[in-house]
């Protein structure tokens, strides 16, 4: 063998033995080395977002779960360097395809706000508004909307000024429905071609909300929390799109009519309760340019 030969093997067996010594001595490297774990709660977590967007619209749980036993699900820790003080700050964004990307938010007031309620009884036996929540109730021995209507009880609330016939528009808000409220309706488009009323009802039966009574289910256990409702409706394409919690989850067919609004609240429907209540916030018209 050639001695250049011989030379570059002695050295090329040398770097091998020298490889497989250090792997076998130290094993794998471990990044996590000269480092302390670091208790977390929700305390640490401050959520940095546009001024103007509610914090619900901004902090997404998933993939990324806020618990109060860590921060990854794979390791339900962050490693901090030894002795030093943590500011932790995360950064979330809504999804870039978010229903209301492409719309136009429109001006509410509480000029656009009317109540419909039993004729026989003040408003404020029937709902109340504080720290930003609408909360309608209504009992099954409740009178109508008026006078010899066939209609059942309710309380509702009817956005005004904005009925539409053409166009794309949708409806935001974040709905709560307390245990035991069961066969209603808490939101609708209404209008549609006879002998129809409505375009869209979202029922609450049983826990789960419903298009309307014979389904399909939109969402299941709803009680006892919040979650954001958007319903988008084009009216030339004559369809609908509900998502709830930014995830689409129905697209119904239109039903005609020529004059169309929202509606929230509670409005008894087949085998309601002797009390039916639901509450929501941060309601926004929007309408695509």
């Amino acid at each position: 063998m050639a001695p250049s030969l011989t030379k570059l093997t002695c050295f090329y067996s040398t770097f091998l033995q020298v490889t497989l010594y250090l792997t076998f001595a130290w094993g794998p490297v471990d990044p996590t080395e000269g480092f302390i774990p670091q208790p977390l709660n929700r305390t640490y977590y401050h959520i940095q977002r546009l001024y103007d967007v509610p914090e619900e619209k901004s902090v997404i749980a998933s993939p990324m779960e806020l618990t109060d036993v860590g921060f990854t699900p794979q390791t339900n820790r962050i490693l901090l360097p030894a002795k030093q003080s943590p500011e932790l700050r995360l950064l979330y964004s809504w999804p870039v395809d978010h229903p209301t990307k492409g719309f136009v938010e429109l001006p509410l007031n509480t000029s656009n706000f009317h109540n419909d309620k039993p004729y026989d009884i003040p408003l404020s036996d029937r709902y109340s508004f504080a720290d930003g929540v609408h909360k309608l109730w209504v009992y099954s021995t409740d009178k109508p909307l008026f006078k010899n209507s066939p209609t059942k009880p309710r309380s509702e609330i009817r956005i005004r000024g904005y009925d539409y016939s053409s166009g794309v528009w949708q409806f935001e808000g974040y709905g709560y429905v307390p245990t035991g409220t069961t066969g209603v309706c808490i939101m609708q488009v209404f209008g549609a071609t006879r002998p129809r009323a409505t375009t869209l009802m979202l029922r609450v039966y049983n826990g789960s909300l419903y298009y309307y009574r014979a389904g399909p289910v939109v969402l299941e256990n709803i009680y006892e929390r919040w979650f954001q409702v958007n319903v988008i409706h084009d009216v030339n394409a004559s369809k609908l799109q509900v998502y709830i919690d930014g995830v689409l989850k129905l697209e119904p067919p239109g039903h005609g009519g020529t004059n169309h609004y929202f509606k929230f609240g509670v409005y008894g429907q087949n085998d309601s309760p002797y009390y039916m209540e639901s509450r929501w916030k941060n309601i926004k018209v929007l309408k695509k340019m």
